[in-house]
């Protein structure tokens, strides 16, 4: 099979990237923390934050638009796409080995202290999974990029 090339457009610019996550679920704290090499893109008005997490290398992308929302996406086994706008809920799908299950990301908090064209920034985010009209867990992303 042959890969397509993929040629960036817009600015890039090579960021370190820090990313913990905190999961309740059941009463029970998990904790994650990622220390990447990541990269800055801009296209148009909009930047990407793109790195690849963990030994198994799984593409995630952050994008920043001019509105405050943050779209994140994880390319893994299962894909993740969830957008995150303060005191907003959103519809997404995940996909899970038993099929498709629509859940809700409702962002209790979002907070961004980001300086695009000098390559650094922190992002906080609070958010809940629902599914089906019971919560799922309550998780915390804290982002931290720079050159």
């Amino acid at each position: 099979m042959q890969r397509l090339k993929v040629t960036p457009i817009g600015n890039q610019i090579a960021v370190a990237v820090k990313l913990q996550t905190s999961i309740l679920q059941n009463d029970e704290t998990e904790q994650f923390k990622f220390n990447e090499t990541g990269q800055l893109v801009q296209m148009k008005d909009v930047y990407y934050l793109r790195y690849q997490e963990g030994a198994q290398k799984i593409p995630v992308t952050f994008k920043f638009d001019q509105s405050g929302t943050v779209l994140l996406t994880r390319n893994a086994s299962n894909r993740t796409r969830f957008c995150f706008q303060a005191n907003h809920t959103f519809a997404t799908h995940y996909q899970s080995e038993y099929g498709l299950i629509k859940m809700d990301v409702k962002t209790i908090r979002l907070l961004q202290e980001t300086d695009f064209t000098a390559g650094h920034g922190k992002v906080a985010i609070d958010y809940e999974l629902w599914a089906q009209a019971q919560l799922i867990g309550k998780y915390q992303i804290r982002l931290q990029f720079s050159k």
